[in-house]
This record gives structure tokens, C-alpha cells and sequence, in this order.
């Protein structure tokens, strides 16, 4: 799970650009007339995501995904947890 400081000006479009980079987006071109999907940095590596910003990961991503937070200045958490089976295969399936 990861916040952003607020109060800042202009704090919202560098977190909605955290956002992208990390979960991707879908974009337009020519007006609209063409859509395509940008992957984001979860979508490169193994990972389930849950509601309010929360996602796992193997615990063998978790320095790329740090990198990339504090790259960003995004604060984050982590924790430790022991996924279900169900949770487990689609780790290793992706």
C-alpha cells in the first residue's frame, strides 16, 4: 500500500503519473479514433492487485517495486503475508 504527501501544488498530477507508471493506462490517439493499453510496472512482473492501492507480490520483486517508490516519493508500507493457494497460483502464473 502506498499514499502520496498532499498539500503540496500539483501534488495530485505527480500521483495520478505515480499511478500510470505503476498500473498502467489505456490511451488515445487521434482524437480518440485509436486506443491502446500502456502497461504499468505491476503488469511487467507477478502480481495481484486489491482494492485502496494495495497489491502482492513475490517477495523476490520487492527491491524493484521499493526502487520505484521512493524513485517517485510515494511512502508505501509493506508487509509480510502468507498467500492462499488460490492467490499462490496466480502468482506463478503470471
Amino acid at each position: 500500500m502506498f499514499g502520496y504527501p498532499s498539500g503540496r501544488k500539483g501534488w495530485r498530477e505527480e500521483q495520478a503519473k505515480v499511478y500510470r507508471r505503476l498500473y498502467g493506462h489505456r490511451s488515445s490517439s487521434n482524437y480518440g479514433r485509436y486506443h491502446y493499453d500502456v502497461k504499468g510496472l505491476l503488469d511487467t512482473i507477478p502480481s495481484i492487485r486489491y482494492k485502496g492501492g494495495n497489491f502482492l507480490i513475490p517477495s523476490s520483486k520487492k527491491r524493484k517495486i521499493t526502487e520505484f517508490l521512493e524513485r517517485n516519493i510515494a511512502g508505501h508500507r509493506m508487509w509480510r503475508v502468507i498467500p492462499n493457494e488460490s492467490d499462490m497460483e496466480k502468482l506463478k502464473s503470471t
